[in-house]
């Protein structure tokens, strides 16, 4: 395992869905991350309210996106079946807290048929990851819970979790797993389903 010096990021932010495709769709109208930011921002693309909420969702939407191949944004703008396992992919190569979550609770439940997640599950996780990274030890009780509530509602919004938290099993395109081959396939364990 990582030594303790080496952080674990949380994801504080929701899904953003409808955001990814906006920013996915600039991207692949400019091939520019430049440029993209600044149609967002100047064109208020996002809807926000002010201009420091445009900017902070940007931010953290194009630098999940960023992880994704050209060919992976291009899908997230033409297929809508593919959009919530597009995003989920992003943030689990963006976080690899969320990856190992996903690989370790998710797959591992799904695999011995225990559907149903947890408050718990995902405390236990968190408490096991920092034994081993010093700086998750060190974020207070009202922080774990948003993180908590985040998790659980990223995995509502990207569709791998119903509202009472039952996991539903995922398939993904033939196009995306291909893609997802393509660069890695561990990623592929990411969706409860038939890799898991």
């Amino acid at each position: 395992m990582s030594n303790t010096n080496e952080k674990l990021s949380l994801t504080l932010r929701p899904a953003l869905i409808h955001e990814s495709i906006i920013i996915a769709e600039q991207y692949i109208q400019f091939k520019d991350w430049s440029l993209v930011r600044e149609e967002v921002l100047a064109n208020n693309l996002l809807q926000t309210r002010t201009e420091s909420t445009s900017k902070t969702v940007y931010g953290e939407v194009s630098k999940r996106l960023k992880t994704l191949s050209n060919d992976e944004l291009a899908l997230m703008t033409t297929s809508d079946v593919d959009v919530k396992h597009l995003v989920w992919l992003a943030i689990c190569r963006q976080y690899p807290f969320t990856y190992q979550f996903a690989i370790e609770v998710l797959s591992e439940r799904y695999s011995k048929s225990q559907f149903q997640l947890y408050p718990e599950d995902y405390a236990a996780f968190l408490n096991a990851k920092a034994e081993w990274y010093s700086n998750l030890d060190k974020i207070t009780q009202q922080s774990r819970y948003k993180a908590q509530q985040i998790m659980f509602k990223m995995l509502v919004e990207c569709g791998l979790v119903d509202e009472n938290k039952v996991m539903i099993h995922q398939q993904i395109s033939k196009e995306l797993e291909e893609l997802i081959k393509q660069s890695n396939a561990d990623y592929l364990r990411i969706y409860p389903g038939e890799y898991s």
